[in-house]
């Protein structure tokens, strides 16, 4: 007994498979036990009332009447034999071979017999003088066929009736199934007391065997629902402790495996707003260094530029050297504040950057007015430009569309969405033509990067994805390296040597403050870099409206919010 128990504790190690077996092993046996306790009454109320003489004496009544059956069946059928070798014009026909007659007789008597299956007459020697059947062979299914020869007379070498009769197959099978079941009942009776006991020692191996397949079964199906249980248990102490990477795997097809799967998508959303809000609160802290940064960089411009403008200006001096000294000095300074001053601005922008405002729209015609409105990429007010901020033509580079005709409901700020578009379009078509400068200057090929022929392509498409949208910005410019792929959304990291860094983040805020996400990848149709952003459905106006709300007490009250 302790060993069972000790193996039991082993099998069910928590309380719960031992409660779950438990509930099991009782709900199983229960029944089994009530059905041997009726099973056992009734076989011997059975055996008493089948094992007794009168039983048996009318089982064996029922077989001799069968056997009668039998008997008087194929008794007429010799007797229907008899009675065709009587013929005496069949006879007569056959002693003298008279084919004809025979034959004409045999066709008349044939019908008289509904038994017949054959008829035919033999000489001695065994070759048929004439013969007929019914038109079809004994059907083994449900036939039998009693084969019964009579000859014409007691001379040597006379003629033989040949008669085939098919008689009702299911008589004849009774009998032999009674006359088994009779010499079985018959067994079973002198050995009752043994039948009995090895009925007894089956139901009670079936009952063991079925407590320990309960048990076992029982034991199985308890670890697996306490595993999952406990799987899921300790992924929420790992998502307590701050780790959002953790899921559950998902497995069956049971309430456990909804609520796995509801697990795995609460955490998957949770890690996305935990980036979202992170990037949000990094951008912001970008923008306040901005801010600041434009800030101390912008007040000693002015005074610098005026300082050197005034010394070119009161030298009236005829020393040629020293005057086209000063004539440099004042062209560099002008330049480079110039620079900086545009530096500046790109940042006092970036710092001022606003919170998107949604508002529902069809996003197929936003993308159209787009397509009508970015060929005036030469404004750079409409995003970051170039180091010089020098209009940014897109001749030469194809730019085409692809956009469906069913309408695509969105909550979008058409105004900040779009300078998500100018900037990806305008990254795509710079790439491509510095691409083409740079192999221009490296085979000293004039016609690389002028002339009418075309340098690249830019495609834009949108397509329905879920309740949201998607859309693609793709190119066959030289695409973007896998070793700077995860920052280029960074604030102020950039592979230009003229760039600020700043077109990207701003694209990212700007999708994240849409309840969206974007992402960079290799463009298999084209060859170049491909980005991707992804927005939600209608709902994301409710979540918009909640976190306008939330702003706006929070500045009632006094404060500070991350963006300024």
């Amino acid at each position: 007994m302790r060993v069972l128990r000790a193996w039991l504790r082993r099998i069910l190690a928590g309380k719960t498979e031992r409660r779950l077996a438990t509930v099991i092993l009782v709900t199983t046996m229960v029944p089994l036990a009530v059905a041997l306790y009726l099973a056992t009454s009734m076989f011997r109320q059975a055996a008493a009332i089948w094992f007794n003489p009168e039983v048996g004496e009318q089982l064996d009544r029922g077989v001799d009447i069968y056997k009668d059956y039998v008997k008087a069946v194929k008794d007429d059928l010799k007797h229907q034999t008899v009675a065709m070798v009587a013929n005496p014009v069949m006879r007569d026909a056959a002693k003298r071979h008279d084919i004809e007659s025979l034959e004409s007789e045999v066709d008349a008597v044939f019908p008289q017999f509904p038994d017949l299956a054959t008829l035919s007459v033999e000489d001695a020697s065994g070759q048929v003088l004439s013969r007929r059947d019914r038109g079809r062979p004994v059907d083994a299914a449900t036939e039998r066929s009693l084969q019964i020869k009579r000859a014409f007379s007691d001379d040597d070498g006379a003629p033989t009736l040949v008669a085939t009769f098919a008689v009702s197959r299911k008589r004849m099978d009774e009998l032999e199934s009674a006359g088994v079941v009779v010499s079985r009942y018959h067994q079973l009776e002198t050995s009752r007391v043994e039948l009995y006991q090895g009925y007894i020692r089956v139901f009670a191996i079936l009952l063991g065997i079925t407590a320990l397949m309960t048990i076992v079964l029982g034991s199985a199906l308890a670890r697996g629902l306490t595993k999952r249980i406990n799987r899921l248990g300790a992924a929420i102490n790992v998502v307590a402790q701050g780790d959002l990477s953790v899921r559950v795997p998902v497995t069956g097809s049971d309430e456990l495996t909804d609520l796995a799967r509801t697990f795995n998508r609460m955490i998957a959303e949770m890690a996305q707003s935990r980036a979202r809000i992170e990037f949000l609160q990094r951008v912001g802290a970008w923008q306040d260094m901005a801010q600041r940064l434009a800030h101390e960089i912008k007040n000693p411009l002015t005074p610098i530029q005026l300082a050197v403008q005034e010394c070119h200006k009161k030298y009236a001096g005829d020393d040629p050297r020293y005057r086209q000294l000063l004539d440099l000095t004042l062209e560099i300074v002008e330049e480079e504040v110039g620079t900086l001053r545009r530096l500046v601005g790109n940042f006092s922008n970036f710092a001022r950057l606003p919170h998107a405002e949604l508002v529902e729209a069809n996003l197929v015609d936003f993308l159209r007015d787009c397509e009508a409105q970015l060929g005036h990429l030469e404004d750079p007010s409409l995003g970051e430009g170039s180091a010089d901020n020098e209009p940014l033509a897109t001749q030469n580079v194809e730019i085409r569309w692809d956009l469906p005709e069913a309408p695509i409901r969105v909550a979008v700020d058409r105004q900040m969405l779009r300078r998500v578009l100018v900037n990806l379009v305008r990254n795509s078509v710079q790439a491509i033509r510095d691409a083409n400068t740079r192999k221009a200057a490296s085979e000293h090929d004039a016609h690389a990067s002028g002339g009418d022929s075309v340098l690249g392509h830019v495609v834009v498409s949108a397509e329905r994805e879920g309740d949201g949208a998607r859309i693609v910005v793709e190119d066959d410019g030289p695409g973007i390296i896998d070793s700077v792929r995860g920052r280029i959304f960074d604030p102020y990291f950039t592979t230009k040597s003229d760039g600020t860094g700043l077109g990207l983040a701003i694209v990212k805020k700007v999708v994240v403050e849409h309840g969206g996400e974007i992402e960079a990848t290799v463009s298999h149709r084209l060859g170049g870099a491909r980005f991707v952003l992804r927005l939600p459905g209608m709902k994301i106006l409710s979540i918009a409206a909640a976190a306008r709300e939330a702003r706006e007490r929070a500045l009632q009250q006094g404060v500070e919010t991350v963006n300024p």
